[in-house]
């Protein structure tokens, strides 16, 4: 592979050791080492534009950045390798209303450069068409979306940073961080997203791995539709409209991520299901959201081993069926649960801390069920300004009178009746017996102690 290095050199060393080609393109002399040197006339304070530099590339090339200022817009349309010689020190700037840069050639590799493209415009900062791309430690500041990829494969987008940084515009006028459309099998991991409309979305792009990355202050922090085998693991979503939203898709995996404060707007969710299927959703924390979990029109979905606390709703449940809801933590939240339209699921083994049961075998699983009251829900859904009076003691008491098809209500059929254990054994089980043994002996002294006072009456 041969190795195109790009030199900025300062003040009188640029002067002594380049020349400017007619064109006004620097000029490029071979060096023993077998490599091609390309010295630039500018210094620190001034500018080059990177497309000349490009062009006279090989394919193949590596070309090293030397720390300064580069120009915008450009295209690659050849395989090679830009990198900074000194991550973060150089810069490309562009001020035009196109992308800054965009990769239509395979086999790019992108790499420790930092982009200053804030105009707000449509066309996303960078542009990749190109198959097997490798973007890796850029730094982005954006007024579009940071990184837009349609119809490549194979890609990997990692340890970047991307902020949006008009702040004035509306947040459904913003672009996303990174959008992936068309684009199967890329690897998205350790990136870092703000204040954009979406963190990262991905529309009809199959198996993609989104692990580690964080995203703050957006709509949807991950965002999927229209994809199937999408691995969602390890990732952090703070202060968003909704932590993640999976939405027509299908064998979604979101394992072991944290959703906390997305509860600043009516429709705040941890996690978000609509139209999903056959997806798992394991061991994930979602905590101070207006809803931890949503779920509507959701069937063969795996809800297992996550701790839901501290959220205004733990979970909703709108006309989902065949989930399977298990093994969870739910407490602190204002509410546990509601649902509606959903009572053909499996829900049972989770702890709920608005609940009271009562375990006369000491299994350490309440011998009654958990019932979702549905009555809520119902009217809500036909009058939405009754959501003003949600946990309202007007609105508990007519909760409790509501009692109408009490069969077709979700329930946990076996709920837990103190927290599980990390092991996923309930640690209460051994103390549960005597729990209910002493229960009914404080029944039988009180029950005393009443006839025994009915008696001295009479």
């Amino acid at each position: 592979m041969g190795w195109l290095v790009v030199a900025v050199l300062s003040g009188g060393q640029a002067s002594a050791a380049a020349t400017e080609s007619a064109s006004g393109h620097p000029s490029t002399t071979a060096n023993h080492t077998g490599s091609v040197d390309v010295s630039d006339v500018s210094s620190a304070s001034m500018t080059t534009e990177l497309q000349p530099i490009l062009d006279e590339a090989e394919p193949g090339s590596t070309i090293v950045l030397k720390p300064g200022i580069y120009l915008g817009p450009a295209v690659i349309r050849k395989p090679l390798e830009l990198r900074s010689e000194i991550a973060g020190e150089s810069i490309l700037l562009n001020e035009s209303e196109e992308s800054a840069l965009i990769v239509e050639a395979d086999d790019v590799t992108l790499a420790g450069i930092r982009i200053r493209d804030e105009a707000f415009k449509p066309q996303a900062t960078i542009v990749v068409s190109g198959d097997r791309a490798r973007i890796e430690q850029l730094w982005i500041a954006t007024g579009a979306d940071g990184i837009a990829v349609k119809d490549a494969d194979n890609g990997t987008i990692t340890s970047t940073v991307i902020d949006w940084t008009p702040r004035e515009v509306s947040m459904a006028a913003k672009g996303n961080g990174i959008d992936l459309f068309n684009s199967h099998r890329w690897r998205i991991d350790g990136n870092t997203v703000s204040d954009a409309h979406d963190g990262i979305y991905m529309e009809k792009s199959d198996d993609t791995i989104v692990t580690g990355n964080v995203v703050e202050r957006s709509r949807y922090g991950i965002h999927c539709m229209y994809t199937a085998r999408t691995v969602i693991r390890g990732n952090v979503g703070n202060a968003n409209v909704t932590g993640a939203m999976v939405m027509t898709a299908t064998e979604v995996e979101v394992n072991g991520n944290t959703f906390t404060k997305q509860n600043e707007n009516v429709h705040s969710q941890g996690i978000l299901l609509f139209d999903a299927h056959d997806s798992v959703f394991e061991d994930n924390k979602v905590e101070g959201n207006r809803t931890g979990f949503y779920v509507e029109q959701s069937t063969g979905n795996v809800i297992v081993g996550n701790e839901v606390i501290y959220n205004f709703v733990g979970i909703q449940l709108l006309d989902a069926e065949r989930n399977v809801v298990e093994g969870n933590l739910f407490q602190g939240n204002v509410a546990d649960a509601q649902a509606r339209g959903s009572s053909n699921n499996e829900i049972a083994g989770n702890y709920w801390d608005g609940f009271s049961g009562i375990d006369t075998d000491g299994d350490g699983y309440s011998d009654t069920a958990y019932a979702i009251n549905p009555f809520f829900q119902g009217v809500t859904q036909k009058r939405a300004a009754f959501q003003l009076f949600f946990q309202s003691p007007g609105m508990e008491f007519l909760e409790e009178l509501f009692q109408n098809n009490r069969d077709d209500w979700s329930r946990d059929v076996k709920p837990l009746l103190a927290p599980p254990g990390f092991d996923g054994v309930n640690p209460s089980h051994g103390s549960s017996k005597a729990t209910v043994y002493l229960s009914l002996l404080l029944t039988i002294a009180v029950i005393g102690m009443l006839y025994m006072n009915r008696r001295r009456t009479i």
